[in-house]
């Protein structure tokens, strides 16, 4: 790891509370804006291309999602730093999976209206496969730091199971957190490397600006910020109910773009036409 600047004031607590916000606010957009009301509205036709974008709530959503894609990059650089220093990788990767299933239920109801949908994992998922594909590159890791062929096929195949499983951000979540960890070495490096790999969300990139400034230091963290991701989940789970307009069937899927910005809104106007 390059040296730390003094002027680097970030701590992980601080970065993973930001996260946690973030992902929040993503999540209030995605699950009670886009998949409550918008795109209801647009299957039930109440809503057209000529209509939505003078409707407020479609412009509260781009503000709330793009202020969202913050939130990834962040969790898949503490994810690395957490798998960096960890002494029990199993339990590491066992929370993970533990959240994972305690998330799915409630992650299908907030965002597919459905209380399981084979068809798409919440993020758990491709965080647990993160940590297993930085496993196998450390276990097969040369001598020189380089990662061998073996460990390259072992993240391979994490990634190709997350694509075939369609875990939130897929295959290429995956790669971009090995990606962090492969360049954890040299700061400038990884944040450059996480930018580009970011570029397709027009926002996510942003978050390693902060990660620039991350200081190397656990931080202090309090009881409450311990349990943020159940937090966010209760939230959603308690917003989506909420909205009148809440009739979306899973069966023919939300259209959602869960990876990117509302970009589902441009696939379902240009079917409505």
């Amino acid at each position: 790891m390059t040296a730390l600047s003094p002027r680097r004031t970030f701590s992980g607590t601080a970065l993973k509370t930001i996260a946690c916000i973030t992902m929040l606010v993503d999540h209030i957009g995605a699950s009670c804006i886009e998949a409550g009301i918008l795109t209801p509205g647009l299957d039930a036709g109440t809503l057209s291309q000529d209509t939505l974008s003078a409707y407020p709530l479609y412009w509260l959503d781009m503000v709330l999602r793009f202020t969202g894609r913050l939130a990834f990059p962040l969790f898949c650089f503490l994810l690395v730093e957490g798998f960096v220093h960890t002494h029990n990788v199993k339990g590491y990767l066992g929370r993970l999976v533990l959240f994972g299933l305690l998330s799915e239920i409630p992650f299908d109801l907030a965002f597919l209206r459905a209380p399981f949908y084979p068809g798409a994992q919440n993020v758990y998922w491709t965080l647990a496969l993160g940590v297993l594909a930085m496993a196998g590159l450390k276990r097969f890791e040369k001598e020189n730091g380089l990662p061998g062929w073996q460990g390259l096929v072992w993240a391979g195949g994490c990634a190709a199971l997350a694509l075939a499983v369609n875990t939130d951000y897929h295959a290429i979540g995956v790669l971009i957190i090995c990606a962090l960890y492969l360049t954890r070495a040299d700061r400038k490096r990884q944040c450059l490397a996480g930018a580009v790999l970011f570029l397709f969300e027009l926002t996510a990139p942003l978050a390693f600006v902060l990660v620039w400034f991350y200081n190397g230091q656990r931080g202090a963290c309090s009881p409450l910020q311990k349990r943020p991701f159940t937090g966010s989940t209760r939230c959603t789970c308690w917003c989506w109910p909420s909205s009148p307009t809440c009739c979306c069937d899973a069966e023919k899927g939300t259209g959602l773009s869960k990876a990117g910005a509302p970009s589902f809104l441009r696939a379902k106007m240009e079917k409505a036409r």
